[in-house]
């Protein structure tokens, strides 16, 4: 049970950190799950990130870290 309170609790922060880095506040959704990683240079799992925006259009962002490991510098992708 902790160990599942962790993870989810990470995806949450990752979460915060994606919403404070493409600035569209309450006008996006946003979805984080770990998947796991197909490229055999990745040592575990990946870390998905969807964002819809308000205009309906879906991002897909893929970084080959745990939700854990992830900081707001692995997120610079989701700029632009």
């Amino acid at each position: 049970m902790r160990q599942k309170t962790v993870k989810l609790w990470h995806i949450q922060r990752v979460r915060r950190l994606v919403r404070d880095k493409v600035q569209l506040g309450a006008h996006c959704l946003i979805n984080v799950t770990e998947i796991m990683c197909t490229d055999p240079d990745c040592p575990g799992p990946a870390t998905q990130i969807t964002v819809t925006g308000f205009d309906l259009v879906r991002r897909i962002f893929v970084i080959h870290r745990p939700a854990a490991a992830i900081t707001a510098a692995d997120l610079d992708c989701l700029i632009g």
